[in-house]
């Protein structure tokens, strides 16, 4: 269940080239059969596998949050997902490109894969948009006095709470 098709890889590269990739023979494939062609879709599932992996490792999104995506959103999962067959197509034609070529490729694929993996967010999910919004939450000083600890009972050795505790939790 790829997040592109053909269309949108040919929206986003070369279509040429995309039909070249896919052939066997030596001959490109037609406009008509790359639409069905089994190693383009197969590239496009195998780039929305990775996609899926890289999401589901860190949590952030689940494969509901990605089908929902509309606009930009939906347009960044889709050059990922265009980007990672494009990949993978090349790796079945590794003759056509120098190595450092295929290498390159394959980096700037991986590269929004790590932010993902990392916990990055960069799709706009409605419950997740609040999430990076810092809060500051803890004890007040008059918590802090009610439980006795060792600061409170040796005074001169410690500093005073106020000056421990975050800004704007003094009181």
């Amino acid at each position: 269940m790829a997040f592109a098709d053909f269309e949108d890889l040919a929206a986003r590269y070369d279509a040429r080239l995309i039909r070249d990739l896919a052939s066997d023979s030596g001959t490109p494939v037609s406009d008509a059969e790359a639409g069905s062609d089994p190693r383009i879709a197969a590239a496009l599932d195998d780039g929305a596998g990775r996609i899926l992996a890289a999401c589901l490792n860190g949590r952030i999104y689940s494969e509901d949050d990605l089908l929902a995506l509309v606009g930009s959103s939906l347009a960044l999962l889709k050059r990922i997902n265009c980007e990672l067959a494009v990949v993978f197509l090349m790796g079945r034609r590794l003759d056509k490109f120098t190595s450092e070529e295929y290498q390159r490729a394959m980096e700037a694929a991986e590269a929004y894969l790590d932010r993902l993996r990392k916990g990055e967010r960069l799709f706009q999910v409605p419950a997740n948009l609040d999430a990076t919004v810092p809060e500051i939450d803890g004890p007040h000083v008059t918590t802090y006095n009610r439980l006795n600890l060792l600061p409170e009972r040796c005074r001169p050795f410690y500093p005073n709470r106020a000056q421990r505790l975050p800004i704007g939790r003094e009181g």
